[in-house]
């Protein structure tokens, strides 16, 4: 599991008990900068198998979600609205460059290709490292901090 290897990702694993999936996550926020960190806060949670007694399914784990990225290489953003629930959110290691020719980065060859996470759905970012940080609970009115879950 690629949440392992990065700096904040076992505790994010220790949260929720398991690999997040950020299925019907909301983007909260999205930063991208030209030098330093570019930020994708979200909210997500665990989907549970228990429902409630309106016959919703009982989420639990909230967390407000920040991924930092470094060094963007590569990214491709689709439908970006006041609402933004993502079907799900895959972070792995990038296989290519994406539009490597747009860069001045050397492009490798063979088997010692680019290993920069990225992050995929509904489009993607790849940069050279990735950190993950969250706080327990869901957003606050203002969408930029966690408040406790009930």
């Amino acid at each position: 599991m690629i949440y392992e290897k990065i700096a904040g990702g076992p505790e994010l694993l220790a949260w929720f008990g398991q690999n997040p999936t950020f299925h019907d996550a909301a983007i909260l926020s999205l930063s991208l900068n030209r030098t330093g960190a570019s930020e994708l806060m979200i909210h997500g949670w665990i989907d549970t198998d228990a429902v409630d007694q309106d016959g919703y399914r009982i989420l639990d784990k909230h967390a407000v979600v920040t991924f930092a990225f470094e060094d963007i290489m590569d990214l491709q953003l689709d439908g970006f609205s006041h609402q933004n629930v993502i079907n799900g959110l895959i972070l792995r290691y990038a296989t290519d460059r994406g539009r490597a020719g747009y860069y001045a980065l050397p492009k490798r060859t063979g088997r010692h290709r680019n290993r920069a996470p990225t992050l995929l759905r509904p489009g993607y970012i790849s940069a050279k490292k990735v950190t993950v940080t969250f706080r327990p609970g869901r957003p606050a009115d203002d969408g930029l901090t966690a408040a406790p879950v009930p």
